[in-house]
């Protein structure tokens, strides 16, 4: 006998990112991603990592929910920028993915048809949706939850959306994606800053 599907994710901000100018020049910053975690369906899965100085409240966070690192079965980055993606290590028995590829230890695998579908489903409630524009790798994470949909979004958002232009790779990517993500979600949890609901 199957068991039946959980209609809805559950989602829970675990160590809320941060981004500080340092001095007056803008050479210099300290950030640490936003981490995540979702639950979806008996798996659990973890969406950015932050970098090393949050490493230990990462770790007491999840043992909160009554998790280890070897309890995590996805790792999801949003993109590949060391504020992002420095604790990965600590997830030997999780799958790494992106939008598009995906890895376990030395083992890669490479849907290509993922282009062609415009997203990476992870479970029933969660899937990965390509959002380029702050990095070309980008990806916003899609949750479907009780309620309404979360979208992870990374670097396209921040709560605070003063002086971040300098770190667009692509404007004219950057809008749509937005856009499209605005659009599409009831909530967002930008890449440096708690969740926030999305005025409609």
């Amino acid at each position: 006998m199957k068991d039946k599907i959980q209609k809805f994710g559950k989602v829970k901000v675990l160590v809320t990112g941060y981004f500080k100018w340092l001095g007056l020049g803008r050479d210099k910053f300290k950030a640490s991603s936003t981490v995540t975690l979702i639950q979806d369906n008996g798996k659990n899965i973890l969406v950015d990592t932050g970098n090393h100085e949050v490493e230990k409240k990462m770790l007491a966070a999840l043992k909160k929910q009554g998790l280890e690192a070897q309890d995590i079965d996805f790792v999801i980055l949003t993109h590949h920028h060391p504020d992002h993606t420095a604790n990965k290590h600590l997830f030997k028995q999780a799958i790494i993915t992106d939008w598009l590829t995906s890895y376990k230890k030395d083992k890669f695998i490479v849907d290509f048809d993922i282009i062609n579908k415009g997203k990476n489903i992870i479970t029933p409630n969660v899937y990965i949706k390509s959002t380029p524009g702050h990095a070309m790798d980008e990806g916003s994470v899609i949750v479907k939850t009780e309620d309404g949909i979360v979208a992870i979004a990374g670097d396209l958002f921040f709560n605070d959306q003063s002086e971040r232009n300098i770190f667009v790779h692509d404007v004219k990517d950057f809008k749509r994606s937005r856009k499209e993500i605005l659009e599409l979600a009831d909530f967002i949890i930008p890449g440096h800053g708690g969740m926030f609901k999305v005025k409609k």
